[in-house]
């Protein structure tokens, strides 16, 4: 008899059962109510059963098989690898709306990642159009790889190194699940590697003083605190400030939660720079349940464009990858003064990625190294040093103190 399970953390449910070969097998069959699941036992028992006795699948099976193959191919291809069913699923499949079926049988999964993934599709979509499934060789990998790179003006996407290697790597997940549904015997993408390089092109340290000026510019109390969190409390914005909410941030212990968005839940300290930032919006939050009310509505772009405008507005050349160089350039600040494990800790990510994506060299290292400054990895031991800054070279006005703009 096949069974449902449910993880209690996620509800995300499986249906386990017994192959008729004997093998113990468990649908993932994502978060359905405990009676949608249970119609799926009652009709994946009668079809081992079939199977084994070799008797006919009765009229309603059939037409719930009917209704997977359309609605929900993933389950549909799934069981007819099994062989619990065998006229469901079809070889001709273009690449591109297996891609989009599959997609789109994911319920599990957060409207971001859909959203990812159905960019990906776009890219398939626009390189190979109707090219089937079965057609695809390692070249057709490695070409397309070449596509994504090369510039839009000589009819490639376009794309980074980085941003291509993410659409391959997508592209070759949606032919793993070609390949778990019996269409594919291997995947043709499997050997073709991307260059993971990250490009530091883009790496900015932002100083305290820079964000201050880009605060003082800006009327819009939430958008001044989500520029604070960003560059003091290391945050992934907008997604960790946009959930956070009043009762995750412990005023007596100086501590914040951070919602788990993309990693696990985790605590930082409320650092003295966002307390009168922070105060100053508690204060007229009222009964508000989230930090951000009005900001919450903004997409993505609407945000990176206002934080451009008001970049400008302060009379600061406007720096790529907005709000990540914000987290960057505090974890790398943090790092001089704390363990990396305490760092990563607070800011979420692993030692590698921190590495990879967010740790930079100063130039105040530099100017200390050749000045002949010792520097500790507690930070700079000749405060002068901590004066060097590309953006307070004597180009732009004094800052005033932080304190002001609560």
């Amino acid at each position: 008899m096949a069974s449902v399970s449910t993880q209690k953390k996620t509800g995300l449910r499986r249906v386990i059962f017994q192959s008729s070969d004997g093998r113990r097998v468990s649908l993932h069959v994502g978060k359905l109510s405990r009676g949608s699941a249970r119609e799926i036992v009652a009709h994946v028992d009668h079809l081992v059963a079939c199977r084994r006795s070799g008797s006919d699948v009765r009229r309603l099976t059939r037409e719930w098989i009917d209704h997977i193959h359309t609605e929900w191919p993933q389950l549909s291809h799934r069981l007819a690898r099994l062989g619990l069913i065998t006229d469901g699923v079809r070889t001709d499949l273009p690449f591109v709306d297996f891609a989009e079926d599959w997609i789109s049988s994911r319920r599990d999964v957060k409207p971001n990642t859909i959203r990812a993934w159905r960019q990906t599709a776009g890219k398939v979509r626009e390189f190979y159009g109707d090219r089937k499934l079965t057609s695809l060789t390692v070249k057709d990998g490695s070409d397309f790889l070449r596509w994504l790179v090369t510039p839009a003006e000589l009819g490639g996407a376009g794309h980074q190194a980085s941003s291509a290697g993410k659409h391959l790597a997508f592209a070759r997940g949606f032919l793993n699940e070609a390949v778990d549904a019996g269409i594919l015997t291997t995947n043709p993408f499997q050997r073709v590697k991307s260059d993971r390089t990250v490009d530091r092109s883009r790496h900015r340290f932002i100083p305290a003083e820079v964000i201050v000026r880009v605060m003082a510019a800006t009327p819009d109390r939430e958008l001044r605190a989500v520029m604070a969190l960003s560059r003091w409390g290391g945050l992934r914005t907008p997604s960790e400030p946009f959930a956070l909410r009043w009762e995750q941030i412990d005023w007596q212990r100086r501590r914040i939660t951070v919602p788990g968005v993309k990693t696990k839940i985790r605590q930082i300290p409320l650092f003295p720079e966002l307390v009168p930032v922070l105060g100053g919006l508690r204060d007229r939050a009222g009964m508000e349940e989230f930090l951000f009310p009005g900001l919450r509505r903004f997409s993505d772009a609407n945000l990176r464009k206002r934080m451009g405008q008001l970049i400008r507005l302060a009379g600061i050349p406007i720096w790529p990858k907005l709000f990540q160089n914000l987290r960057s350039s505090r974890q790398t600040e943090l790092e001089e003064r704390f363990p990396r494990k305490t760092v990563c800790e607070w800011m979420g990510n692993s030692e590698q990625v921190a590495d990879q994506h967010y740790l930079q060299v100063r130039e105040e290292h530099f100017e200390a190294a050749v000045a002949g400054v010792l520097v500790s990895a507690a930070g700079f031991c000749d405060g002068s040093a901590a004066e060097v800054s590309s953006f307070s070279s004597g180009s732009h006005p004094p800052v005033e103190p932080l304190g002001g703009l609560s």
